[in-house]
């Protein structure tokens, strides 16, 4: 029997009707952590993604989609959502723009993806040894989204895909035939198309941003001043997140983001992890490090020790 787990029931609605195989599936919303499934429980153990599809109680495929304006930060709003699925090598599917028309403000006008989005999600496939798909929601000649059926083309195919493989296969090896199939070729290329002929400057992003430093702790000047005794690899990425209180979005799935980007990952580590709050005490953290919030569970999931205005903490004590 397979259920349809969702966020919103409108995403659940438009999912169930992409392919026949899923028109017989339960709806059903995400249950209260901590409830549901084993197996989706830990696919929900980071953050909730929009959708994922469970057989027999055991999770098969995760999907994200999304409208956003993909540049900037926003790229890593959604990242934390994947990652657990990724971790158990559920095949993961990010449908979004590659470009889009954001509207009002200064930066009114065609906004492109920040490609390290692309880049961190190739390398957690390659770290979890799983499939990690994007595809392209499409725009028109003036950058808005398409809102059509067209828009679903993509994700179709990749369901008449992912249901031929599913009915012929051990679960273990859809992954490794998701990523070698024809489709996704097709995903690269159109990936490459998009960077060399809509990206300016595409080589920036293959350094750091500007609020991302590497390099071994003692030349970090704000860091080496505490001394961090806990820090075991030679070099250190030290992100400064510039809230001004705690809260989650954008930053802790950006600071996933950056662990697979340049830590290889979460569970083995190449590089220390370090996270920069300058607007933020040790006593403001404190005081919430009790709760259950999930800022505060995935800042430490991240972590190897966060830099506070007033002194560093190491993982042990955030």
């Amino acid at each position: 029997m397979m259920n349809i787990y969702y966020d919103a029931i409108q995403e659940g609605v438009w999912f169930q009707q992409l392919h026949e195989g899923l028109l017989n599936a339960e709806l059903l919303p995400f249950p209260n952590r901590g409830n549901g499934p084993q197996g989706l429980q830990q696919v929900l153990a980071y953050d909730m993604p929009d959708i994922v599809l469970v057989d027999d109680g055991n999770p098969i495929l995760v999907l994200e989609r999304t409208r956003e304006v993909p540049s900037g930060h926003n790229v890593g709003q959604r990242f934390a959502r994947l990652v657990a699925a990724a971790q158990m090598r559920v095949p993961v599917v990010y449908f979004g723009p590659y470009a889009a028309y954001k509207h009002g403000g200064a930066t009114q006008g065609p906004r492109y993806m920040n490609l390290r989005l692309f880049y961190a999600l190739g390398q957690m496939a390659r770290i979890e040894r799983t499939a990690v798909t994007t595809i392209n929601w499409p725009v028109d000649e003036n950058y808005e989204l398409v809102q059509t059926p067209r828009k679903d083309k993509r994700v179709r195919e990749y369901l008449n895909l992912f249901f031929d493989l599913y009915g012929t296969l051990a679960f273990g090896m859809l992954p490794d035939q998701i990523r070698n199939s024809q489709f996704e070729r097709q995903q690269e290329a159109e990936r490459k198309t998009f960077i060399s002929s809509e990206v300016a400057r595409p080589e920036e992003y293959g350094s750091p941003p500007d609020s991302v430093t590497i390099a071994p702790w003692r030349q970090l000047s704000q860091l080496a001043r505490e001394h961090p005794q806990n820090l075991s690899h030679g070099e250190t990425v030290l992100y400064q997140v510039g809230m001004r209180y705690i809260r989650s979005d954008p930053y802790t799935g950006m600071a996933m983001l950056y662990s697979y980007l340049y830590c290889s990952g979460l569970r083995q580590r190449t590089r220390n992890l370090v996270l920069h709050f300058p607007h933020i005490t040790k006593q403001a953290w404190s005081s919430l490090a009790g709760s259950d919030r999930k800022d505060i569970r995935l800042y430490r999931l991240s972590a190897d020790g966060i830099l506070f205005r007033d002194g560093y903490l190491p993982h042990d004590a955030l």
